[in-house]
């Protein structure tokens, strides 16, 4: 998760702790007058990260810090990222060329299996020299 929207998940909570169960990673879209000073706890972060969080006085934590600091889980805000960022949920959806459909059809990989007889992209076929 990056530094950007952790910032923007603790806008208004200051004083909590921020706990991402993942590697904490820089975002140098936000600028340094954009940075909060939080606390986040994290399994990893990235060296740039971890330099731009202590620079604004923020702090990193582990975890077994964080059960010292807050047994019971008060003021802490759980962080988690997008939901639907696997690749397979790119398949999902409308059946890949009907009209409208923006998902992503299942084709064979294997240069084996490359032919006129073998399943292609839809709209790739022509730039491939594919007879429809």
């Amino acid at each position: 998760m990056s530094i950007s929207k952790i910032a923007k998940e603790m806008k208004g909570k200051e004083g909590k702790i921020a706990v991402v169960v993942g590697t904490v990673t820089n975002d140098v879209r936000i600028l340094d007058d954009g940075m909060l000073k939080f606390t986040v706890c994290c399994l990893r972060a990235t060296d740039n990260a971890r330099a731009r969080i202590t620079a604004a006085g923020g702090e990193l934590i582990t975890f077994d810090q964080l059960a010292l600091r807050a047994p019971t889980g008060s003021n802490c805000v759980l962080l988690r990222g997008p939901l639907k960022a696997r690749e397979v949920y790119k398949h999902f959806g409308k059946a890949p060329g009907t009209p409208g459909s923006r998902q992503k059809p299942y084709v064979r990989v294997n240069n084996k299996h490359k032919g006129r007889k073998f399943e292609q992209a839809r709209g790739k076929r022509k730039s491939r020299g594919f007879r429809v």
